[in-house]
Parts: C-alpha cells; sequence; structure tokens
C-alpha cells in the first residue's frame, strides 16, 4: 500500500494524516489500531460520529498528545512521537494512539472555550460521577493525583479505561510490573486489585461505546467497515 492510498484510507475514519514520514510497520499499526476502535464504534462512520474529524501527525522525538483545539482545520490534533510507535510488545503502539483517540473522544463533547482551556468534556465529568470511589484501571490512568480524584487525572482515567476495553492484553501485560499491582494500597485503597477494570468502569465505557452502535443502527447513519 502507497504512503497516499494509506493515509486516504484512513478518511473515512475521520483522520486526517500527511502521508510523508511514516513507516510502512506505522501504517500498519495506526491501520490495526482505528480498525479495533472503529469495530467497537459500529464502523467508521460511528468513528466519526465519535470523533469527528482530528489531525494526525509523527514526530521523530516524544510522546503523545491531543491538542484538543488546534486553530486549523480539522481543528483538533494528535501527535505521536516516533519512540511511541515502536514499543515492546508492537501493540503497545496501538494502545498509545487508542489512548489519545478517546481523548479526542472526549473533546467532542466539550465547548470550544473548554477545549482552548484544556478542561474535560462530558464524557469524563459523567465517568467521574458514575464510578464514585472505584478508581481507574491502570496507574497512570487512576483518576487520583496523589490521594485526590481531580477532572485533569480523570482525563488520562477514561482515556485509559478506553485503552484497556480495547486491548485486553493492556492489562495482562501490565499486570507483570508490580509498581501496577502494588499502588492501589500505596493509595490507601484497599479491596481494588489493579491494573483491569472496575465493574462501574466496564459499565460505563460499554455504555459509550453502545450509545455510539445504536446511532449507527437507528437508521440515521450508514455505519459499518
Amino acid at each position: 500500500m502507497s504512503a497516499d492510498s494509506w493515509a486516504q484510507g484512513l478518511q473515512p475514519y475521520g483522520l486526517i494524516v500527511a502521508p510523508s514520514g511514516w513507516e510502512g510497520d506505522e501504517q500498519v499499526l495506526v491501520l490495526r489500531a482505528v480498525r479495533r476502535m472503529a469495530q467497537a464504534l459500529g464502523g467508521a462512520e460511528g468513528m466519526r460520529r465519535a470523533l469527528g474529524a482530528v489531525r494526525l501527525e509523527r514526530r521523530k522525538q516524544g510522546g503523545g498528545g491531543l491538542y484538543a483545539f488546534w486553530p486549523r482545520p480539522p481543528w483538533m490534533r494528535i501527535v505521536i512521537g516516533e519512540p511511541t510507535l515502536h514499543q515492546q510488545p508492537e501493540w503497545l503502539g496501538e494502545v498509545a494512539l487508542v489512548h489519545e483517540l478517546a481523548h479526542a473522544w472526549d473533546a467532542r463533547t466539550a465547548n470550544i472555550v473548554a477545549r482552548v482551556l484544556g478542561r474535560p468534556g462530558r464524557v469524563v465529568r459523567e465517568l467521574v460521577r458514575f464510578v464514585g470511589e472505584e478508581p481507574g484501571p491502570t496507574w497512570y490512568g487512576s483518576g487520583l493525583s496523589g490521594l485526590r480524584r481531580t477532572l485533569r487525572a480523570a482525563s488520562e482515567e477514561w482515556a485509559e479505561t478506553v485503552a484497556a476495553y480495547l486491548y485486553p492484553e493492556y492489562i495482562a501485560h501490565l499486570s507483570s510490573r508490580p509498581e501496577e499491582q502494588g499502588w492501589p494500597q500505596r493509595a490507601g485503597l484497599t479491596g481494588h486489585v489493579r491494573p483491569g477494570l472496575g465493574p462501574r468502569h466496564h459499565a460505563y465505557v460499554e455504555e459509550r461505546f453502545r450509545e455510539i452502535r445504536r446511532w449507527c443502527s437507528s437508521g440515521e447513519a450508514v455505519c459499518g467497515l
């Protein structure tokens, strides 16, 4: 597949990608991640419903990040660094991309002022209310800043919840890390086993995906991969 045809193939999912600079294995990785998320959302139309349109850019260095407001069309921008794309196991690069796409999903539910100020959208705010004291699925996505739950930390909680929901192997991979196993006890969260999606987190993220799939099947859209 040429770089141009690869970039064109991502457009139905709402992703605008400059084709130059992406290696062949990175193109495959991006396509796998996008298709996995789209399948759970009911197809390409469901993905566009959730995310709108997002520009995706590759960087030589650094990690990943979402600019919830970008002053040029399509108004949101994800950057992802080469080291983040090339991890072991290889599918961790897919997890990183899905994590950033989940941030875009939430940003789509925020008004323009919140996006400019970097504040979370409706999806994250409702997550906080729904899950109560149940911690997020990973140490990074616990929802806690120190021992306090904050909305900024909850944004990472949402993104990690989506990643854990779509990639159960991510949780299995993290389970071998002592820092992931021990943080609930260090934070005073007795009775919680992590990493892993708690029942309230699982129910919440599953319902958000189901909402999009219902829209796809309502006759308002023609969804499918």
